[in-house]
């Protein structure tokens, strides 16, 4: 197993290069069916050897950095922060990325067969593991920036946090803000925030990427390596838990990828559960322990989706927020 090292902010990794444009290269936009260029967001054929993403910011350029550093070359190298200033402020800046190997698993996914599927599931589950490595010290983006959340409604940025319990206090603020709009009364609002302050589960601050949707991960066609982890925009550092949350809440997965997902997440607590009764127990009484330690968590980690669900926005008309098919 490898082992964790502690998170530098001043790594020189994060230390991103600045491009100014005079204006947008004309060249043409990123077409696939496993691209979305929705709002001020664009992803544009820059060269053979990179991709222009504009609508995003250097937050995302910092974390993609910061996630690369962990995982390597299977996530983009950061080519550079690109400001274009005469465009409108929410699309005037982007990210030059190195372009990526392999097919988007959305494309192939169907077309695989059971033990493909699985390994697959093992690979990722595998690489979810190595991200979760690296210790840190405090909730949100590197240098104190504060963590974002996509809500139902759009997106929300929150307080950096150093402790648990500041963490709590966040969310719980993130409670009380949405409450009236999903018709949360005072009585279940209370309640939600009882349940985040008293559940207890691994909560160290891990790198979390917010949106493993199959259109984010690439694999080589005929070895099924995973060779492309993208899309950092909504990465974070957040608690261990909070990686199985949103992929409970989000509304962009398909229904089939979801269930396979939460199977990968699953099979990360299941080896962390067991790691962690191994340390405590004699070697004859590991498995058990294990079980009992993945049941726990799991239940822990379900009870937090439920204060996720309103502290994000989802109402309980939401109905893919409460399937949760896989044991």
């Amino acid at each position: 197993m490898a082992s964790r090292t502690q998170e530098s902010e001043t790594s020189p990794e994060l230390d991103l290069v600045r491009i100014t444009l005079p204006t947008l290269p004309s060249v043409p936009l990123l077409s696939a069916p496993s691209v979305f260029n929705v709002g001020a967001r664009r992803l544009y054929d820059y060269s053979p050897t990179a991709i222009l993403k504009m609508g995003t910011d250097e937050g995302e350029g910092v974390m993609t950095a910061l996630a690369r550093s962990i995982l390597g070359p299977v996530v983009p190298e950061v080519l550079g922060v690109v400001t274009v200033p005469h465009l409108h402020p929410r699309a005037r800046h982007g990210l030059l990325l190195a372009r990526q190997p392999g097919t988007p698993l959305v494309t192939i996914w169907p077309s695989l067969q059971p033990m493909q599927r699985a390994d697959v599931k093992n690979k990722l589950c595998d690489l979810v593991l190595r991200m979760r490595m690296r210790q840190f010290s405090y909730y949100g983006r590197p240098g104190g920036l504060p963590y974002t959340t996509e809500t139902e409604c759009g997106t929300a940025q929150h307080t950096f946090c150093t402790t648990r319990t500041e963490w709590n206090e966040s969310r719980i603020r993130a409670l009380q803000t949405v409450a009236p709009s999903i018709d949360i009364d005072e009585p279940r609002r209370l309640a939600l925030e009882q349940m985040q302050k008293e559940t207890i589960c691994d909560d160290r601050p891990v790198l979390t990427h917010g949106d493993l949707s199959s259109r984010n991960i690439l694999v080589h066609p005929d070895t099924l390596e995973v060779t492309g982890f993208l899309d950092w925009e909504m990465a974070n550092v957040m608690p261990a838990y909070f990686e199985y949350v949103l992929a409970r809440l989000s509304g962009g997965h398909q229904a089939e990828w979801r269930k396979e997902l939460l199977d990968v997440l699953k099979n990360v607590l299941r080896v962390e559960a067991q790691n962690r009764a191994a340390q405590q127990t004699s070697v004859e009484d590991g498995g058990s322990a294990g079980d009992e330690e993945y049941g726990r968590a799991l239940k822990a980690w379900n009870r937090l989706v439920d204060v996720e669900r309103s502290a994000q926005e989802y109402s309980d008309r939401c109905y893919w927020t409460f399937e949760d098919n896989s044991q």
